[in-house]
């Protein structure tokens, strides 16, 4: 467990041993068993110890009755203790020198009442007591594969570039389940919830200086201290790409953030202000998000904004440049020479070869597509390639045909210079995920981004595009 970043943080993302007090002992299926499975699932190396006042064993690990009689220090713990217990928890724990509990528990400030502001205040004055961090209250945790550490079990084993800051920790795990097929991996991940000591400052500036993390995305429902976060902020965005979704923009999300998280939403506008300051890519929703991670994990950054489209469908051709064309995105018109050299293998008839180049006819052959996109890859008036289809038109086909495809386009996109992304747009019917998600997943192995539909493409793209063109102006 490499550790280079000698933020303090550090230690406390890659812990030496582990404890979980309240942990379920009669329901195997409980959702707090997830953390120990979790842990379980990507072979965490370290001591486990198991906390709760019944005692006995849990997937052959000894329960202890007390947290005092675990018999070492413990560096990291998890906690499904009552609220009420909480305080009492951390002090427990300063005993055995753990640097940090994550509190799963909810019951305190986020409730509204009188009782829960007062427990959250507990919780914070015993942590100031004793020096122990708080992950929370009312969160899931980290996420670390480097360190082995997950709180849900089917989170993917292995690292990658992508730094995620979440004070929800359902949204946490359905942005990591969601773009996991995609190939998205995560260098770290947490869900902090209430944020009563620890906030979204503190985890902004570990990740930026985090040398496993190339890019940041956050949820964020609001903030502790807003001129701690600018600061934060603001040297985030000169070293890394920066993702925000901020949850709370309207009127009503507001009210559910603060029963939520007892978070103060703020000026959506101050935010979109803030945004367009420090160069960060601002998105609506988890979706969004999922196609800008996309986008920033394996497009390689075209030099400008004109695109190449191929694909299947003529009417499909049409709808996919409008998508571009109004995001910015050009689609200049074929040079006549390159349609000759096109129809040297191909009849006009059925085919478009102007750009977009419609191959419904004889391009939809292994071999037309592969002269294609060797002609459009030479081809100087464009700085990335869209190649795309509808599964709607004809699933029995492309069922016999998309591994084929695949493979001819994976060996193309190795061969030439250009940015090259796909797009299959399928309708929501169960048949056509199962069907294009093997294709997914093998696009995403060869490092190629994937989308599921014009629309997302084309806002991903651009948004990212944008944001470096704006980044670049900050740099003057």
């Amino acid at each position: 467990m490499s550790n280079t970043n000698h933020n303090p943080l550090a230690d406390i993302f890659h812990p030496r041993s582990i404890a979980f007090a309240g942990i379920i002992i009669s329901d195997p299926e409980h959702w707090t068993r997830n953390f120990l499975n979790g842990l379980l699932a990507l072979k965490y190396p370290g001591p486990i110890y198991l906390v709760n006042p019944r005692g006995g064993e849990v997937r052959g690990i000894k329960v202890y009755e007390k947290f005092s009689d675990i018999p070492e220090n413990v560096d990291y713990v998890i906690s499904t203790v009552p609220s009420k217990a909480s305080a009492t928890l951390i002090r427990d724990a300063a005993l055995k020198g753990a640097k940090a509990v994550q509190f799963c528990t909810a019951g305190f400030r986020e409730i509204g009442t009188e009782e829960g502001r007062k427990l959250e205040q507990e919780l914070v004055e015993a942590g100031r007591a004793t020096g122990v961090r708080i992950i929370g209250p009312n969160c899931l945790g980290i996420y670390n594969p480097e360190a082995c550490m997950s709180f849900r079990p089917e989170f993917p084993k292995d690292s990658g570039p992508v730094g995620f800051i979440c004070q929800s920790g359902g949204n946490a795990a359905t942005l990591i389940n969601r773009v996991e097929h995609r190939g998205v991996r995560f260098s770290k991940a947490v869900s902090y919830g209430n944020a009563c000591d620890l906030d979204e400052s503190d985890y902004l500036e570990y990740l930026t200086g985090d040398p496993a993390t190339k890019i940041i995305a956050m949820y964020i429902e609001g903030i502790k201290d807003g001129r701690k976060f600018r600061k934060a902020l603001e040297k985030a965005t000169r070293e890394k790409p920066v993702v925000l979704l901020k949850g709370g923009a309207t009127e009503e999300g507001a009210r559910a953030a603060a029963g939520h998280t007892a978070s103060l939403a703020g000026s959506f506008t101050a935010w979109e202000t803030l945004c367009r300051q420090f160069g960060v890519i601002r998105v609506d929703s988890i979706e969004e998000m999922s196609d800008v991670l996309v986008t920033l994990t394996f497009l390689p950054e075209p030099p400008g904004r004109r695109v190449a489209l191929i694909g299947a469908g003529g009417g499909s051709s049409v709808l996919v440049t409008d998508e571009f064309g109004r995001r910015g995105l050009e689609v200049p018109p074929l040079p006549v020479a390159l349609q000759n050299e096109l129809l040297e293998f191909t009849p006009a008839a059925g085919n478009i070869l102007h750009n977009p180049i419609d191959y419904s006819q004889s391009l939809s052959t292994t071999e037309g597509l592969d002269k294609t996109m060797r002609i459009l890859a030479r081809w100087s008036g464009v700085d990335l390639i869209i190649w795309f289809t509808s599964l709607m038109w004809n699933e029995t086909y492309l069922a016999k045909r998309l591994p084929v495809l695949t493979k001819s386009i994976v060996h193309q996109a190795k061969t030439f210079g250009k940015p090259l992304a796909l797009v299959l747009e399928a309708s929501n019917e169960p048949e056509e995920v199962k069907l294009i998600t093997p294709f997914i997943r093998e696009c995403a192995k060869h490092g190629l981004a994937s989308y599921y539909s014009f629309a997302s493409a084309a806002n991903a793209i651009d948004k990212v595009i944008r944001n470096r063109e704006r980044r670049q102006q900050l740099r003057g």
